[in-house]
């Protein structure tokens, strides 16, 4: 999950556009010297007399760089909405084209759909044999195999995904009547024709694109949310071993 919000935010800083970015990267500077300036006089507070050297300066410079680093990528989550349609996009097609999950999910598929009637079953070769095919006597057994395909996918996505499939937690998932009217629809526009199973992939790409989209400014906040405790953490770090350095100096000159 982590590696997941580390990608998202990095295509979010990359997106970034040229106009803004001279404007974002002085001010998340800007920033950085202050936060240097506070690391540096913070410990007189309490200890007046605390002489800074040199790798108290450079725990200094870790937490000016955290928070330009954090400032840039706080504005840049802002860019979230057109990052996300374009991995759903760029998920969907590598999906229509990965062999090892058709393989696998028309096997899933073709014994759910075996399991409403094995009678209908018998003679037809099984999954990896010449000849395999499901078959399909009736509208719900053409429902079950569409439905196995899009849960199927949207695990895969869960999988590659798993911090933006956090934020589609709060959504109900796929019913039976969204996938029921997209085979009715398609039925009426190609009235004959077999169900392209692919189109499953289509349906649950559109679930999620639409998922996410619709929860944009939540998981623009909640991203930004997790940033500030990410950063709060970190300078927790240079803050807190100055502060150690100066009570430590602190005990010794009261000895």
């Amino acid at each position: 999950m982590l590696k997941d919000f580390i990608e998202i935010v990095l295509q979010c800083v990359a997106a970034i556009c040229s106009s803004a970015l001279f404007s974002v990267v002085l001010t998340a500077l800007a920033l950085g010297v202050l936060c240097w300036v506070v690391c540096s006089y913070y410990t007189r507070l309490w200890h007046k007399r605390f002489y800074m050297r040199a790798k108290h300066h450079a725990l200094c410079g870790m937490a000016a760089l955290f928070t330009t680093l954090f400032t840039v990528t706080f504005y840049a989550v802002g860019f979230l909405r057109p990052i996300v349609n374009e991995m759903i996009d760029k998920w969907s097609e590598e999906l229509l084209e990965n062999n090892d999950f058709h393989t696998q999910t028309y096997e899933i598929a073709y014994y759910a759909v075996k399991e409403l009637s094995p009678k209908d079953f018998e003679g037809i070769p099984e999954p990896g044999k010449k000849g395999t095919y499901i078959l399909f006597r009736n509208d719900r057994m053409r429902q079950v195999c569409v439905e196995t395909y899009v849960s199927e996918a949207c695990k895969d996505f869960s999988t590659l995904h798993p911090f933006l499939d956090k934020m589609l937690s709060a959504l109900p998932g796929l019913s039976e009547k969204d996938i029921n009217d997209d085979i009715t629809d398609y039925f009426k526009q190609h009235p004959g024709e077999m169900y392209p199973l692919n189109r499953a992939i289509e349906i649950s790409a559109r679930y999620i694109r639409e998922g996410l989209l619709e929860q944009s400014p939540k998981t623009v906040r909640k991203t930004r949310w997790l940033l500030v405790m990410l950063f709060i953490a970190v300078q927790l770090i240079p803050f807190g071993t100055i502060g150690y350095y100066a009570y430590k100096d602190l005990k010794i000159g009261k000895i």
